[in-house]
């Protein structure tokens, strides 16, 4: 019986640190977020047009959420603001 309870205090142990250092693992790997604004859709004629100074009509406005995404999966969703002149996404909703 001993034994057993050695057994059962040493896997309970271990799993305790376990998961600390599996965390520890991946915490250094970077991942690419997107931040999604809103969709457009042209033809590949007025694809082939585009010029620089052009604008492309997006479905959603300023006010809707945009959202970010890892790996092609929604992550979270934030309003756009700007941070020293460059843009950045509040987030309002994470899950």
């Amino acid at each position: 019986m001993a034994r057993k309870q050695d057994d059962d205090a040493a896997n309970e142990a271990s799993a305790a640190t376990s998961e600390p250092d599996r965390k520890r693992l991946v915490d250094h790997v970077e991942v690419v977020c997107e931040a999604i604004l809103g969709r457009g859709s042209i033809t590949i004629g007025e694809l082939d047009k585009l010029a620089p100074g052009e604008t492309l009509v997006l479905d959603s406005s300023p006010a809707d959420p945009a959202e970010i995404r890892v790996n092609g999966k929604v992550i979270a969703r934030g309003e756009v603001v700007t941070v020293d002149d460059r843009f950045a996404i509040r987030l309002t909703e994470i899950g």
